[in-house]
């Protein structure tokens, strides 16, 4: 005769029921025990499965070589104070530092005065207010020490050089240029100077300063129509019927100039000016 029997109840085919497994790491979140409990809290389920009591991860702590004398004192100290932790237990931490005791909280003043936090940022916004452009080109003359082979890049500004008349592609160069620069600032004053000499960069440099008063200034230098720069920190420009190189030192570019100021050498072995840029800055600072 067959007997029914309710659903969910285990069938005894002569084997031992298992037991449920304890939780795993692998089950976070799932019940370790089937009916009405449910699942557990998954804080619960972890420290039920992991939990290693504070005294026995002490005793392994200090079979390390490597531990120090005073995190066995720190650490020693926290057992005494916790006590035996049960599993779920939460311990509280409490921060005795001199800061966590002051009767208010330090602001951002406080830290810089302190020397926590340098004083990196700028107080009030800077902007550039003049723009002088040097353009040392004399298109169709090519500077003795460079010999250009063809093909060669020529292009200044996406501007062919030898496509027009040498002074009106000069002109034409320097408005495309002035033009770049005005889609970053439009509202700065644009000075060009087109085959300079000594005398026109100085006051093209001075007017800017002047103009510009403590704001900064901005020198772009193209020498793609001259010598390369030399090791004493020299550029080039012209003299004034155009039949000279004149050497043009960066230490006065750097006096005619001022602070604050941002300087564009686009020129060959532009790297040179660089060294001595900064060594005359330091040289500069030092006087």
């Amino acid at each position: 005769m067959e007997t029914s029997r309710p659903a969910g109840d285990a069938v005894n085919n002569g084997s031992q029921q298992r037991p449920p497994q304890q939780a795993s790491s692998s089950s976070i979140g799932e019940s370790s025990s089937s009916g009405r409990e449910g699942k557990r809290p998954l804080q619960y389920e972890i420290f039920t499965s992991h939990f290693v009591p504070p005294q026995q991860q002490f005793g392994q702590l200090q079979k390390e070589p490597s531990m120090t004398e005073e995190f066995r004192r720190s650490y020693g100290s926290l057992l005494e104070a916790v006590g035996d932790q049960k599993p779920g237990e939460t311990i509280v931490v409490y921060f005795c530092d001199e800061r966590h005791n002051s009767d208010r909280c330090l602001t951002v003043s406080d830290l810089v005065e302190n020397g926590l936090v340098s004083k990196w940022r700028t107080k009030e916004r800077m902007k550039t207010m003049s723009v002088a452009m040097i353009l040392c080109l004399n298109i169709g003359v090519d500077p003795p020490d460079v010999v250009k082979i063809s093909p060669c890049a020529r292009m200044e500004c996406w501007i062919d050089p030898l496509s027009m008349q040498p002074q009106k592609a000069l002109e034409a160069i320097g408005k495309t240029l002035q033009s770049q620069y005005e889609r970053w600032q439009p509202r700065a004053r644009y000075k060009l100077s087109l085959d300079p000499t000594i005398d026109d960069v100085k006051k093209l440099c001075t007017s800017c300063r002047r103009n510009a008063k403590g704001e900064r200034v901005l020198l772009h230098y193209n020498g793609h129509g001259v010598p390369r720069p030399t090791a004493n920190g020299e550029v080039w420009v012209f003299n004034k019927s155009y039949t000279q190189y004149i050497p043009l030192s960066v230490y006065d570019l750097q006096a005619w100039a001022g602070t604050p100021s941002i300087y564009v050498f686009d020129c060959s072995a532009a790297g040179i000016i660089i060294n001595a840029f900064c060594q005359f800055a330091e040289q500069r600072k030092a006087e």
